[in-house]
């Protein structure tokens, strides 16, 4: 199963569901057993679902994509197409997994990388990578009123055994139907950008995430990929270093 999880990049329920149900073969074998023991090097073919996956190290790469709203981050559905993992497997991506998920009305930057320890680093919440968001919502508020609720979501608000808060708030504008505002936030708690309006009784009309740690999304168009540059590289470097000694020492 580990071989599985890490040349396709499934999670481990879907690695393990899949190979019980038959659809992984192994030099020529169908393999039904998620617990058999393989050394990637010593396997000659590898399929998944009909599909070959390498059999040799991968070489450790970043993308940044640009997810667009109606994009549901799930690797498949039995109820809906348009899914991030059936995009990533069209353009060829087998193997890579996805940091920052988002939900499927919101939009914006995703981080794709065959590296397992770099995504992990930019999800676990005990690293608290920022990620950063431009939101827009439907109210028209004057700089007075706006301000004393960024103050309040900096202190937090407590919802259903939750303490949700941001690292950083501003107004980016405040227009006649809507007002338009960054957030930066480090948790990443389940809907907590939603949950937090919710609490002050405000409506997201618009979300989109601008920012994961040290990588922008720049001018990226909706479902556009882009390879991160050398220099972007190695600032994902440096965080999965930092992230790698953290666990070292705790």
């Amino acid at each position: 199963m580990k071989v599985i999880q890490q040349q396709s990049g499934l999670s481990r329920r879907k690695a393990r569901d899949l190979i019980e149900e038959g659809e992984v073969t192994v030099d020529g074998k169908e393999e039904c057993n998620p617990f058999e023991d393989y050394v990637l090097e010593e396997v000659e073919r590898l399929y998944l679902r009909g599909h070959p996956l390498p059999t040799y190290p991968p070489q450790k790469r970043a993308y940044k994509f640009y997810k667009p709203t109606g994009m549901l981050c799930s690797h498949d559905d039995p109820h809906y197409g348009r899914t991030l993992g059936r995009t990533l497997r069209s353009e060829g991506f087998i193997g890579y997994r996805w940091a920052g998920r988002l939900d499927q009305d919101a939009e914006g930057l995703l981080l794709l990388s065959n590296d397992g320890q770099l995504v992990h680093s930019l999800t676990h919440p005990r690293y608290e990578v920022e990620k950063r968001y431009h939101l827009w919502i439907s109210e028209d508020l004057g700089h007075g009123k706006i301000g004393g609720i960024i103050e309040q979501f900096m202190e937090g608000i407590e919802d259903n055994g939750d303490l949700l808060r941001i690292e950083e708030g501003a107004v980016k504008n405040l227009g006649d139907e809507h007002t338009e505002l960054e957030l930066v936030l480090t948790e990443g708690k389940k809907n907590e950008i939603k949950r937090l309006m919710d609490a002050v009784n405000l409506t997201i009309v618009r979300l989109r995430r601008i920012a994961i740690g040290p990588i922008e999304l720049g001018d990226l168009s909706p479902e556009e990929i882009q390879k991160v540059s050398s220099d972007e590289w190695e600032k994902l470097r440096e965080y999965k270093e930092s992230a790698l000694a953290q666990r070292e020492d705790g």
